[in-house]
This record gives C-alpha cells, sequence and structure tokens, in this order.
C-alpha cells in the first residue's frame, strides 16, 4: 500500500511539472526531448492518465482490503463505510479533471491546426492546471484518512 501511494505522490509531481513545462513550451516554442509541443503533450497525457488511474486503483484496492479485512475480523462495517466516504470526495473532482484534461488534449490538436485561437487554449490550459492542483488537495486529504483507516483497524497510533 505504501508503495502505491508514494508512486501516487512521485508521479503527480511529475505529471504537474511536465504541465508546466508543456505550457510554457506552447507559449515560447521549444523543443523538449527534440519533440514539439504537440507530440510532447502526448507524453504528458500518458503521465497524467498513468497517474490518475493508478490513484483510481489504489483507492478501489484498499477500499476492497478494508471490506475483506473487516469481515474477517468481525470489525462491522464502519471502516467500510469510512472508506467508500473518501470515494466519494476524492473520485467526482478526480473524474472532472480528467475531462478538463481530455478537452485540454484535443485542444492541443485544434490550436496547431488554427481551428481555435490559441489564447483560449492557454485560458483552459491555466484552468485545468488551477484546478488540478484543487485536485491534489484533495486526494492528499483522501490519501491521509485511508491511511487513519487502516492505523485504526490495525489498532495503531499515527505519529504526527
Amino acid at each position: 500500500m505504501w508503495f502505491f501511494m508514494n508512486s501516487c505522490y512521485v508521479l503527480s509531481i511529475i505529471s504537474f511539472i511536465a504541465f508546466i513545462i508543456g505550457f510554457f513550451q506552447a507559449i515560447f516554442h521549444f523543443h523538449i526531448f527534440n519533440a514539439n509541443h504537440l507530440t510532447f503533450m502526448i507524453l504528458v497525457c500518458i503521465i497524467y492518465f498513468f497517474t490518475e488511474t493508478l490513484v483510481i486503483f489504489f483507492f478501489v484496492g484498499t477500499g476492497v482490503s478494508v471490506k475483506e479485512y473487516s469481515l474477517d475480523k468481525n470489525l462491522g462495517s464502519e471502516y467500510h463505510k469510512r472508506s467508500i466516504s473518501i470515494k466519494r470526495k476524492v473520485y467526482p473532482p478526480l473524474l472532472l479533471n480528467i475531462l478538463f484534461m481530455i478537452i485540454l488534449f484535443i485542444l492541443v490538436g485544434a490550436v496547431d491546426t488554427y481551428r481555435i485561437p490559441a489564447w483560449v487554449y492557454y485560458l483552459i490550459y491555466i484552468g485545468s492546471l488551477i484546478h488540478l492542483i484543487k485536485v491534489k488537495i484533495i486526494q492528499n486529504q483522501c490519501f491521509r484518512e485511508n491511511t487513519k483507516i487502516i492505523l485504526d483497524m490495525s489498532g495503531i497510533q499515527p505519529v504526527y
């Protein structure tokens, strides 16, 4: 569990940095890894979607583990309900951000073919990045709550 949670953090940082680089690349038209903005954004897209898929599966996997552990140890449904409430907090903004990023990635091609003005793309890019920051704050809170559930189930007191 700790490995996957830390992997989510590391990949989130990498994808955020890649988004920042991609934004400046769109404005200043420089190459990264000998790739123009359109090609670099394909790489960013792959990293971003892999990261968010890993986050989703992390919460799914720990939710299943919490449910199974609760059933095996006859702990009742309190822990499982807490796990479900975490998913209700994290999934809606996460899925909305994925939608924003899909729109952003589609607009890369529209800007590249001059179908929409670049300033529209820049505004959507900035809005998507701001929303991504908000989602990452929510994810961090949910990771902390999820860890608290695991510690509560095991009887370990958290150290702050």
